[in-house]
């Protein structure tokens, strides 16, 4: 039998990475800094989701991310333990293994699956760059949004991108991020079209947007300071342009790469918290129904029915059986 630490059954985020503080002192925002505010937008996400061209609306290769086929394995769960039962000694974990659960991931835009850990993913780095530049230069983060005028359409995203960072740079926007969104939603008619415009994380005074506009035509908006710049690079990402070979969100000024370094946070292969092994992929070769369930979590369990190698085809075979044994039987009590 398999128990949770401490006795009890310990079930871990299902979606978004936990709000902390990292190991170099930058904050790890999630969504539920705000839950009112989060419900709102869940709710608006999924009206977009749910559009009746979300899937195959595209413009010169651009498109809405999970719109592509996942891998055979997106999603499928597996474990990372120790199996050190020596090491465990005179812990709550005596006698037993300890095993951690885990979602597979290929942390594509385009998977159907996989792209709200890619969106996790994305936002958590973006704001650790945001974070670092402000800290260093003690201002705060504006979200800026620029939309090109109708007769720039036919520009293509590099053009598009060109002709925004002049812009930024003529009102006073000294660096940030750069989300491209190609699309806009209609909610009265429930669709995606075509609406090049870019969304800016930057720093700057932002200021002569009337006097830009009547130059160029390209309608600025400056938002302000955000409450939560994880939830805004989440958001944004959400429904960003996605492309083979582009980057959804670029840096650019002050913030780009050869002008600003963030170290990166090196979390490493994650340890045993009884013994400090490095814990690596573990595999489950008993009996059904002692299969952990399906979620994220973290057990102690019974070594003889786990093994640090791959089962054979034998054994997979033999899990198989156990399975639709198991099945079965809960039709027959059922």
């Amino acid at each position: 039998m398999w128990h949770g630490r401490g006795g009890i059954l310990v079930t871990l985020s299902l979606m978004y990475p936990a709000s902390k503080r990292t190991k170099r002192g930058h904050t790890q925002l999630t969504l539920d800094d705000d839950y009112a505010r989060q419900q709102n937008r869940n709710e608006i996400f999924n009206q977009m989701h749910d559009s009746q061209n979300w899937f195959i609306i595209d413009h010169d290769g651009w498109h809405l991310p999970a719109t592509k086929d996942a891998h055979e394995w997106c999603g499928s769960w597996a474990y990372l333990g120790c199996l050190n039962v020596q090491g465990h000694a005179n812990t709550e974990c005596e006698g037993k293994g300890f095993v951690r659960t885990f979602q597979r991931s290929c942390y594509r835009a385009d998977c159907e699956i996989c792209w709200k850990k890619w969106l996790a993913r994305e936002s958590n780095k973006a704001t650790r760059r945001i974070e670092t530049y402000e800290k260093k230069s003690k201002h705060k983060v504006k979200h800026i949004i620029i939309s090109a005028p109708k007769w720039d359409y036919s520009l293509n995203k590099k053009e598009l991108s060109k002709k925004a960072r002049s812009i930024l740079k003529e009102i006073g926007c000294i660096g940030g991020s750069m989300i491209f969104h190609p699309f806009r939603y209609n909610r009265d008619y429930k669709e995606w079209y075509y609406s090049p415009h870019f969304h800016v994380l930057g720093f700057g005074w932002i200021d002569a947007v009337t006097k830009a506009y009547q130059k160029h035509g390209w309608i600025i908006k400056n938002k302000g300071t955000r409450d939560s710049t994880f939830a805004t690079f989440y958001y944004q990402l959400s429904h960003a342009g996605i492309k083979k070979h582009n980057h959804a969100l670029v840096w650019f000024g002050d913030l780009s790469y050869s002008k600003l370094k963030v170290e990166e946070d090196h979390i490493g292969k994650p340890k045993c918290p009884y013994c400090e092994i490095e814990m690596r992929e573990v595999f489950f070769l008993g009996d059904y129904c002692r299969k952990p369930p399906d979620v994220e979590m973290e057990i102690f369990v019974d070594c003889k029915d786990w093994a640090n190698q791959k089962p054979s085809i034998v054994n997979e075979k033999a899990l198989s059986v156990n399975k639709k044994a198991d099945e079965s039987l809960r039709q027959i009590i059922v």
